[in-house]
């Protein structure tokens, strides 16, 4: 079935520019029509359940936001991982099943009622298309999702016990484990990749299926981070780097960040002088740090694929300022997971999975002898 959703895809002709522009410049204008649409039905609570209105608009404007880059990007195989997660989730946490056709046709409405016919026609058929796999999409999203393959690991005692202890906000225990892995900084990567990474991908599967709450997945969020950030000062106090300069960071809009932290640390446990910018950095503000610093390499991390356009403008404005003294463009994060094309349509120059990879890159672009292109 997924084979040939992905063939016809593939045959779906190229949206033109100009629908392209159109469905951007209207999206807030497509988004209030949808959602006084779906908010005016008289069947609202068999539709989403017991959930706030409020989380149907946050699918709403996701789903905007989503589809943006999609045109953008021209990456309609996105649509094959990322709506099959969305009906997983949001069927998980209490909506209908009936609730998703019932919004793309809201949506497939608004388009029709706000953008001409020329510019709406070729959207039209991604809709259309969507719609014509309803069923489809179910029965996709009944299936174990590969974005969480790192949790189907064997299991550990200590993977248990952290995560336990992350989930019940136990604090002493999760600090306990980390000391106990952490003697040096090259214990970092071993740490985050064997024991933490699997444990939060375990967390967010379980949110996912809605086994977890919010709150819970929350709470696992910020001890991780507490984690992370605690071995970091614990090993790396006196550690002195001795190789290049490298720049991580997340795209912005983009708050999803704990990937991005173990990175940087694991570089700079390798040797490497690290800045960590974190969450949400502006373009702007960016190119203007990049200037500053001269960094050899930029690490980008993308969780979410409707930021997928902001890293893109990123990496644009970073080939454009520097052009032949530009440095290296690492990506990274769960938006570009199996996904090889993202990377190439960014305009990357290499992709990392997790710290092993990261590490195992920026050597190899040193090893080249000029880590700038």
């Amino acid at each position: 079935m997924k084979k040939e959703m992905q063939e016809e895809l593939k045959r779906i002709q190229a949206v033109p520019e100009s629908s392209i522009q159109a469905y951007h410049a209207h999206l807030s204008f497509l988004l209030d029509r949808v959602n006084k649409k779906l908010a005016s039905r008289q069947d609202l609570e068999d539709l989403i359940g017991q959930n706030p209105v409020n989380t149907m608009f946050d699918n709403h404007r996701n789903h905007a936001v989503f589809m943006d880059n999609v045109f953008q990007l021209g990456l309609f195989s996105l649509l094959l991982d990322i709506v099959p997660w969305v009906y997983r989730a949001y069927r998980n946490h209490g909506f209908s099943a009936d609730y998703f056709p019932v919004h793309l046709r809201a949506w497939r409405e608004a388009l029709e009622g706000i953008i001409d016919p020329d510019s709406s026609e070729p959207l039209l058929r991604v809709y259309d298309w969507m719609l014509s796999h309803h069923e489809d999409f179910v029965l996709l999203s009944e299936e174990p999702d590969s974005t969480y393959a790192a949790s189907s690991q064997p299991e550990s005692e200590d993977r248990d016990l952290l995560f336990q202890a992350l989930i019940h906000g136990d604090r002493s225990t999760v600090l306990r484990i980390g000391n106990e892995y952490t003697e040096t900084p090259q214990d970092l990567k071993a740490f985050y990749q064997d024991l933490l990474q699997p444990v939060m991908y375990r967390i967010g599967e379980l949110w996912e299926r809605g086994e977890i709450s919010v709150s819970r997945e929350h709470l696992a969020s910020s001890l991780a981070n507490t984690a992370v950030s605690s071995q970091y000062v614990r090993v790396m106090s006196e550690f002195q780097p001795q190789k290049g300069r490298i720049l991580v960071t997340a795209a912005s809009n983009e708050f999803h960040v704990l990937g991005a932290q173990m990175i940087a640390n694991c570089l700079e446990a390798e040797g490497w002088e690290v800045d960590y910018l974190g969450a949400d950095t502006p373009s702007e503000d960016l190119v203007g740090y990049i200037w500053d610093q001269r960094p050899d390499v930029v690490a980008l991390s993308v969780t979410m694929p409707f930021n997928l356009i902001q890293c893109k403008d990123i990496v644009e404005r970073v080939k454009k300022e520097f052009q032949e003294s530009r440095p290296k463009i690492m990506l990274g994060g769960l938006a570009f997971a199996n996904h090889s094309e993202i990377v190439q349509r960014i305009g990357g120059d290499g992709y990392a999975e997790d710290c092993t990879q990261a590490i195992e890159l920026v050597e190899q672009w040193e090893g080249a002898q000029n880590v700038r292109k």
